[in-house]
C-alpha cells in the first residue's frame, strides 16, 4: 500500500491515541446500590416524610390533614422506637409529632428515657423540655430549657419565651428580660407584627427590677404596636406606682377599669392601690366588680383582703376559704387563711391548717415561715424554731430564715442567739433592712441586761453597734445613757448632740445632752439644752426633772440662789425629787462659799443649818465639806476655837475635794480673822511653797489681805510707822485699790503730813464715802472750820451707808446748831477714821 506524502505517520498516531486515552481515563465504575435499610431506618424514613407533610399541610391551613400526618408520623416514629430502643432520630421525630398534637405526657414517656442515655443531643432535649414545660412540671422542664437556650439557636426561639415566662411567674426579673432580649434578636421577620407582646413581657421584667426607666420604655414599645391594651395600660401604671406616682397610677387605673370594664388585673391593681391609701370603700368596690367578673383566686383574696382591712377577720377568712376551694394547695390561700385564723385570736387552729398544708405536700418557703411565725405567737417556741431552721435549709442564700429564726429567739430573750441569727442574716444579705433593725435591737437588749449585771464597758460595745445599724434617736439615748454611766462624757456629748437632731427625738434627749454637757464643763450650753427639754414637753413630771438639771446648771454659772429655788420647789416628780433631794445640800453648802465670800457668816450658817436639817444621806465627802464651811462660818464670825476644831475634824482623813495644802490655807485664814498675822503669815507661806492649779491668784489676795490687816492693827495701836509699811506693801499689790490709797493718806494726816492726806482724801472721795468724814475731821479738828465740816459729813451722809451714820448725823446737828463756834461734846471725833477692807 503507498503512503501517503503529506502524512506519513498517521497509521501509526491513531493507535497511540487510543491507547495514551484508555490509560489517562477514569476507570470503570460498578453501579452504586445503597445497603438495604433496617426496619426501624424506614419506620423513621417514612415518618419524616409524613411529618414533611404535616408541616406543608398546616402551613397551608388544613389542620385536619395535618393532624391526621402527624398521627401517622407519630405512629411510624413509634414503631421505630419500639424496634430499636436508643434511636436518637426516632425519639426526636416522635417528640416533635407527640408535641404537635399536644400530647405531651407522651414526649416525656417515650422521649426521655433516650434523653438520659444521650444529654448532650438538643433535638432530644428541646421537645422533652417543652413537653415538661407545659405539664407544668417547671423543676424538671427549666434546666433542660437553659440547657437548649445555650445553643441560641433560631429553631429553638420558643424556649426563650418559655423560659421568660417562668421567671416573670417566680420574680426573676433579671433572667426574663435576658431570654425576652434573645427572643427578639432570634425571631424570624415574618414574626416582627407581635413583638408588641414581648415587649410587654420585657417591661413587666423591667417591674421586677423596678427600673422604671427601662420598664416605661418597653410598655411603650408595647403600646405602639397595640395602643388600646388594658395590659400595657396596666403596666405603665406598674411604672408609675415604681416611680412613687401613686395618684398618678390610680387615675390611670380608674380610666382603664372605665374602657375596660372586664380588665381584671387593672381592678385587682386599683383596689391594692387604693388598700395602701387608706381607701377601704374604693378597695371594697373594685374587689366586688372583680368578683362579679368571675369567682376566681385572685378575686376573692382581693375582697378577704379588703373584709380583713375592715376588722373583719370572719369575713376574710371566709373568703380566704373560696381562694382555697377554686384553686386547693395554692401557698397565698393557705397562709391567708391562717392570717384571718390568728387575727381572731385562733392559734392553735392556724397551727392545724397549715400544718395540713405541710402534710399535704405543701413545700413553699413562704408556708413554713408562716407556719412557724404563728407557732412562735401561741407561744410554742422550740417548734417556732424547728419550723424556722427548715426555712434556713430550704433558703440558705436568702435572709429571710435567719430573720424568722431571730424573731424566734428574740421573742424569748435569748439575746446572744437572736444576735447571732440576724448576724448570719447580714452575711447572706448586707443590705436587709429587717436584719439590721432587730440586729440593733437585740444588741440593745443585751446591752441592758450586761449593764445591769455591772458589765458596762460590754453594755457600751453592744450599743455602739447598734446606734451603727439603727441611727435612730432611742437608739442614741440608750448608748448616751450608758456612756454618762461610764463616764465618757465627751463621747456622750457628741453621741447625744446627734441623738437630739434625728427624727423622732424627745424631751429626755435634750435632758441628757443637758447632763452631757454639764458633765465637760459646758454649763451654759448644758442650760440651753435642759431649757429645750422644758419646752418639749407639757408634763408636770417631765417639766420638773428638766428644771432639777437647768438647777444645776445655774449652779456652774455662779446663780445659786436660783439654783437652790428650782431644787427646794422640785414638783410632783419622783425621779427630780430624788435628783433634788441628792444636790440641794451639796448646792446649799455651795451658796454657803459663795456667802462667805461676800462676808455674809449669818447666811451661810443658814444655809449650813439646812443642810443639816435635809441631811447627806451616805455621802461622808459632802458632810466633811460641810464641816469645814462652818469652819470658816465661823472663823468669819470671830468663834475662832469653834472655827479650829471644825476644820481640823472637816479635813481628818484627807478628802478628795481637799488641796494638800487646804490644811494650811485654813489654818492662816482663821489666824488672819483672829488678827495673829505672823502665825498667819508663816501658814501662807508654808502652803505657798507648793501651790496647786488656781492657787496663785488667792494667795496674792490673803498676802494682802494680812497687809491690811497688819496695817489696821498697827494703825489703831497708834503704830504708824509699821501700819504705813504694811499700807505700802499691801498697795504694791493693788496698787489701784482706793481703800487702800485713803487708809496710807489716814497715817500720812496722823503722822502730820495733813495737805497730803487731804489731798487723797479730796480725791478719793466719789470712790469712798468714808474720804468725806476725814475731810469733816480734819475741817472740824485741825482747821476749826465748822461749816466746811457740816458740809463735809453732809456728804458723807447723804451716801447712806457705813456704821458711824447715826454717830456722825449728832455731830453734824450739833455744830449746825451751835452755829460751828461751840467745842465739840463729849465723844466728838479727835482722829482720822481707817476702815478695815475686806
Amino acid at each position: 500500500m503507498r503512503r501517503s506524502p503529506r502524512h506519513p505517520r498517521s497509521r501509526r498516531l491513531t493507535p497511540a491515541l487510543a491507547l495514551l486515552t484508555t490509560l489517562c481515563g477514569p476507570p470503570a465504575l460498578a453501579q452504586y446500590r445503597p445497603p438495604p435499610m433496617s426496619e426501624a431506618q424506614r419506620l423513621v424514613h417514612d415518618g419524616e416524610s409524613a411529618q414533611v407533610a404535616a408541616s406543608a399541610a398546616s402551613a397551608s391551613g388544613d389542620k385536619k390533614e395535618a393532624e391526621e400526618k402527624y398521627r401517622k408520623a407519630l405512629a411510624l416514629f413509634e414503631q421505630a422506637l419500639t424496634a430499636e430502643p436508643g434511636n436518637v432520630t426516632a425519639a426526636a421525630g416522635l417528640g416533635a409529632s407527640a408535641n404537635a398534637l399536644n400530647d405531651w405526657q407522651r414526649t416525656v414517656d417515650r422521649v426521655q428515657p433516650v434523653l438520659t442515655a444521650n444529654p448532650a443531643e438538643l433535638n432530644l432535649a428541646y421537645p422533652v423540655s417543652v413537653a415538661l414545660f407545659k405539664l407544668r412540671r417547671y423543676p424538671e422542664a427549666v434546666p433542660l430549657m437553659e440547657q437548649v437556650a445555650t445553643a441560641d439557636k433560631a429553631e429553638h426561639l420558643i424556649v426563650h419565651y418559655y423560659l421568660a415566662s417562668y421567671y416573670l411567674y417566680v420574680q426573676q426579673g433579671d433572667a426574663a428580660a435576658t431570654r425576652l432580649k434573645r427572643y427578639l434578636a432570634l425571631r424570624p421577620p415574618a414574626l416582627a407584627p407581635n413583638d408588641f407582646q414581648i415587649h410587654e413581657l420585657l417591661g413587666r421584667a423591667h417591674v421586677l427590677r423596678r427600673d422604671a426607666a427601662q420598664a416605661r420604655a418597653s410598655f411603650q414599645q408595647a403600646q405602639a404596636g397595640r395602643p388600646e391594651s388594658p395590659s400595657v395600660q396596666f403596666g405603665l401604671a406598674q411604672v408609675l406606682e415604681l416611680e412613687g406616682k401613686l395618684v398618678e397610677a390610680r387615675k390611670l387605673l380608674e380610666g382603664v377599669t372605665t374602657r375596660f370594664p372586664r380588665a381584671g388585673d387593672a381592678r385587682e391593681k386599683l383596689a391594692r392601690l387604693y388598700l395602701g391609701a387608706g381607701d377601704v370603700a374604693k378597695a371594697d368596690a373594685q374587689a366586688q366588680a372583680l368578683v362579679k367578673l368571675g369567682s376566681s383566686p385572685a378575686a376573692h383574696l382581693l375582697l378577704g383582703d379588703v373584709r380583713f382591712a375592715q376588722k373583719n377577720a370572719a369575713a376574710a377568712e371566709a373568703e380566704y376559704r373560696k381562694v382555697l376551694q377554686l384553686q386547693p394547695g395554692l401557698v397565698l390561700g393557705q397562709m391567708a387563711v391562717g392570717k384571718a385564723l390568728q387575727a381572731q385570736g385562733r392559734h392553735e387552729e392556724a397551727i392545724q391548717f397549715l400544718e395540713g398544708a405541710v402534710r399535704a405536700g405543701a413545700n413553699s418557703l413562704e408556708l413554713w415561715a408562716n407556719l412557724g411565725s404563728v407557732n412562735r405567737r401561741a407561744g410554742r417556741f422550740q417548734r417556732a424554731v424547728e419550723v424556722h431552721r427548715r426555712v434556713v435549709e430550704l433558703a440558705p442564700r436568702q435572709a429571710l430564715g435567719y430573720v424568722l429564726l431571730g424573731a424566734d429567739h428574740f421573742a424569748t430573750g435569748q439575746w446572744d442567739q437572736a444576735i447571732e441569727d440576724y448576724a448570719n442574716a447580714l452575711q447572706v444579705e448586707p443590705e436587709h433592712a429587717g436584719a439590721k433593725l432587730w440586729l440593733a435591737r437585740a444588741l440593745a437588749h443585751r446591752a441592758r441586761d450586761r449593764a445591769g449585771a455591772g458589765r458596762l464597758e460590754d453594755a457600751v460595745r453592744d450599743l455602739r453597734r447598734a446606734y451603727d445599724l439603727e441611727r435612730a434617736a432611742p437608739m442614741a439615748r440608750r448608748l448616751g445613757a450608758a456612756l454618762l454611766e461610764t463616764k465618757a462624757y465627751a463621747d456622750a456629748r457628741k453621741v447625744l448632740e446627734q441623738g437630739v437632731t434625728l427624727p423622732g427625738a424627745t424631751w429626755r434627749d435634750s435632758l441628757l445632752l443637758g447632763y452631757a454637757r454639764l458633765a465637760t464643763h459646758d454649763a451654759q450650753a448644758a442650760l440651753e439644752a435642759f431649757t429645750r427639754a422644758g419646752t418639749q414637753t407639757e408634763e408636770p413630771d417631765e417639766q420638773a426633772e428638766t428644771s432639777v438639771g437647768a438647777a444645776l446648771a445655774e449652779v456652774e454659772l455662779g446663780q445659786v440662789d436660783a439654783a437652790v429655788q428650782r431644787l427646794t420647789a422640785a414638783g410632783p416628780s419622783r425621779a427630780a425629787a430624788q435628783v433634788a433631794g441628792a444636790n440641794l445640800p451639796r448646792v446649799l453648802v455651795r451658796r454657803a462659799l459663795a456667802r462667805l465670800e461676800s462676808g455674809d457668816a449669818e447666811a451661810a450658817e443658814r444655809d449650813l443649818d439646812l443642810v443639816d436639817k435635809l441631811g447627806t444621806g451616805n455621802r461622808k465627802e459632802l458632810v466633811k465639806l460641810a464641816q469645814f464651811v462652818r469652819g470658816l462660818a465661823r472663823a468669819e464670825a470671830g468663834r475662832h476655837a469653834e472655827a479650829s476644831a471644825a476644820i481640823a475634824r472637816s479635813l481628818k482623813p484627807a478628802q478628795p475635794w481637799a488641796w494638800p495644802n487646804t490644811r494650811a490655807l485654813a489654818t492662816a485664814f482663821v489666824l488672819y480673822k483672829k488678827g495673829q498675822v505672823p502665825a498667819a503669815r508663816r501658814q501662807l507661806t508654808a502652803a505657798a511653797k507648793k501651790p496647786m492649779p488656781g492657787q496663785p491668784k488667792w494667795l496674792t489676795a490673803m498676802t494682802g489681805a494680812l497687809h491690811r490687816r497688819e496695817a489696821a492693827l498697827a494703825y489703831n495701836a497708834g503704830k504708824l510707822k509699821v501700819a504705813e509699811k504694811a499700807f505700802k506693801a499691801a498697795l504694791a499689790g493693788s496698787p489701784d485699790d482706793a481703800q487702800l490709797q485713803h487708809n496710807l493718806a489716814c497715817v500720812d494726816w496722823r503722822k502730820g503730813r495733813t495737805s497730803d492726806a487731804v489731798e487723797a482724801w479730796r480725791r478719793l472721795e466719789p470712790s469712798v464715802p468714808v474720804a468725806a468724814l476725814n475731810l469733816g475731821i480734819d475741817a472740824q479738828e485741825r482747821r476749826k472750820d465748822a461749816g466746811e465740816a457740816v458740809d463735809a459729813w453732809r456728804r458723807y451722809l447723804a451716801g447712806g451707808t457705813g456704821p458711824r451714820m447715826a454717830q456722825v448725823r449728832e455731830w453734824k446737828d450739833r455744830l449746825q446748831s451751835l452755829h460751828g463756834l461751840a467745842e465739840p461734846a463729849a465723844g466728838s471725833p479727835a482722829d482720822a477714821t481707817v476702815e478695815e477692807t475686806p
